[in-house]
This record gives structure tokens, sequence and C-alpha cells, in this order.
């Protein structure tokens, strides 16, 4: 059970970092430092950056929920 659950949280920790890495790219393209991208509307790279953002949040919450473990309700 034990290598199940850090898998689940290696998976969910690599999830994290993707997503992090995805909201400074997207960050990046809205403030129009492209190094190696084509070049996108200034709408097309803040609706890149939101949904970026959106699932760094997911991630967070994922890896959260699987580290935070059983907690008592004192």
């Amino acid at each position: 059970m034990t290598s199940m659950s850090n898998s689940r949280e290696s998976n969910a920790a690599a999830r994290y970092v993707r997503a992090t890495r995805d909201v400074e790219q997207a960050f990046r393209l809205v403030r129009g430092e492209v190094d190696g991208e084509l070049p996108i509307s200034h709408s097309d790279a803040v609706s890149r950056l939101e949904r970026a953002l959106e699932e760094l949040t997911e991630a967070e919450q994922l890896f959260d929920a699987l580290t935070r473990g059983p907690r008592s309700a004192h």
C-alpha cells in the first residue's frame, strides 16, 4: 500500500511541477517574452495563463490531499 501511495504522491508532485512550469511559460507569453515560440495574440496568451492557473490550482489541491494524510479533529 505504501508504494501505491508514494506513486500517487509522486505523480501528483510531477503534475504540480508541470503546472508550475506551464504558468511560468504562459506568463511569459502574456508579457510578450516568446523564446522559440510563435507569437500569439494577447487575449490568447491571457486565456492560456488562466487555464494554466486553473491546472496549477487543481494540481496543488490533489497534492495537498494526498500528502496531508488523515488528521484528527482536535
